[in-house]
């Protein structure tokens, strides 16, 4: 053992070896240096057996997957990437990288990325009379059927680690081809000619164009291929029915398919300019009725799984104390109490990419009720109002500084942010947002 101690030692990179019995054999002192960054105090001393290192980490130990890289996230915000290989003689070695900096890059690129999609689809949807929200809803949706299918064990050799990470955001500009459609056609309030129809369904074919440019340019880009397949096959029908292509079943990429059942849902679940939400017995009756149609029957089943367990994530009850008596703002207090509880919802708290679309979420329409509140107030001249914008941009800040805190994201930060946020919303209605009332009329 000399001998590989003396080889470790010489490594810069942290390392250690564990012999066939799941003991510690050696760790140079990069690793001790790392592990001692990395982990609590009380549970350091699991480095001195496999199997609890490995469960503490999350790591297999099974041989599968030998020498892959898994990252572990520390709750001060350090990011390690480790390593685990069989040894041709028995035995185990243990690799270990500091890939903090790594990461918040990484992320930072993406969050860039995904907040200029984001821009992008809302001039879409604006063009088209829909609000902003609808994309965020749809990624959030698309992410979580996706992940439901994964676990359900559902297309097992078309669901991969990078359609997990990468699906919900490249949902976002599903329709962005609208931009090519006329005003006179995309914004007319009446039934379409057949003639106009033809010219709408073009934006299909329109949006794949213009993202598998972005794709080339990107070299390969993952997210904008997801994307531009999606933009190009969502409004494919599994019976064939559908366009730009006529694709039917599996031959629709499996992105789209369920990016066009996550549509169609949020479409009929929101109210719109010309029309009022169905409710959510109607929704999923008319999914049903379409599986096997318009719809893939697993992803429909996935769906409204997802659905029917967000419903069940209620940690935070709506209460008669938090009623304003004002029907909007009752409104947009009821949706962001709905999306703090996804953030406890069990199949979210762990999963950073969700967690991330329910703060995106969050923000956004966080931001517009502050502005629907802050305008009713001043048109009823409520005195305290620059105190109340305050407060308001007070809690924009607080949510931007968790979404920061999520590059070294962790189960128990899911925790954190749903009791933070879940405090700050009720004690803020049943407090601040009444001292406004005897200035409202009602």
């Amino acid at each position: 053992m000399t001998g590989v101690a003396a080889l470790l030692d010489s490594l810069a990179q942290p390392a250690a070896v564990y012999g066939p019995d799941g003991a510690l054999l050696h760790a140079n002192g990069a690793f001790h240096a790392l592990w001692k960054r990395l982990v609590p105090a009380a549970d350091r001393g699991r480095s001195a057996s496999l199997g609890a290192v490995t469960a503490f980490l999350g790591l297999p130990c099974d041989g599968a997957s030998p020498g892959r890289f898994h990252d572990h996230a520390s709750a001060s915000g350090v990011i390690a990437a480790f390593a685990l290989a069989p040894l041709a003689g028995g035995g185990w070695t243990l690799s270990a990288q500091d890939v903090t900096d790594q990461r918040r890059d990484e992320r930072s690129a993406e969050r860039s990325q995904k907040i200029a999609l984001v821009a992008l689809a809302d001039l879409a949807e604006h063009r088209d009379n829909e609000t902003g929200e609808h994309v965020l809803r749809v990624a959030r949706l698309t992410h979580e059927t996706a992940r439901r299918l994964w676990a359900r064990g559902d297309y097992p050799g078309s669901i991969d680690d990078d359609l997990l990470r990468h699906v919900g955001v490249a949902s976002i500009l599903h329709d962005v081809g609208k931009v090519s459609i006329p005003d006179t056609i995309l914004l007319k309030p009446g039934r379409l000619t057949p003639e106009e129809r033809a010219v709408m369904e073009t934006h299909a074919a329109s949006g794949a164009a213009i993202l598998r440019k972005a794709e080339t340019m990107l070299a390969g880009s993952v997210q904008f291929r997801l994307a531009a397949s999606i933009a190009e096959c969502h409004h494919e029908r599994w019976d064939g029915a559908g366009y730009p292509n006529g694709l039917a079943g599996e031959a629709i990429p499996l992105a789209a398919r369920i990016v066009g059942a996550a549509d169609v849902y949020d479409a009929l679940s929101s109210r719109r300019p010309y029309k009022e939400p169905w409710p959510a017995e109607r929704v999923a009756a008319h999914l049903r009725e379409q599986s096997g149609r318009h719809f893939d029957p697993l992803v429909v089943e996935a769906l409204l799984e997802v659905v029917e367990a967000r419903a069940g994530a209620r940690t935070i009850e709506w209460t008669a104390e938090m009623e304003t008596g004002i029907p909007a703002i009752d409104s947009d207090h009821r949706v962001l109490l709905a999306l703090v509880n996804q953030i406890a919802y069990e199949d979210n708290k762990g999963d950073r990419t969700a967690v991330e679309f329910v703060l995106d979420e969050l923000l956004g329409y966080t931001a517009l009720h502050f502005a629907r509140e802050e305008a009713l107030l001043e048109r009823c001249g409520y005195p305290d109002l620059d105190h109340h914008r305050r407060i308001h941009a007070a809690l924009l800040d607080e949510v931007r500084g968790l979404q920061r805190r999520m590059v070294a994201f962790t189960p128990g930060l899911g925790e954190e942010l749903h009791r933070f946020l879940g405090h700050w919303l009720t004690s803020h209605i049943q407090g601040e947002d009444m001292t406004y009332l005897p200035y409202v009329p009602r």
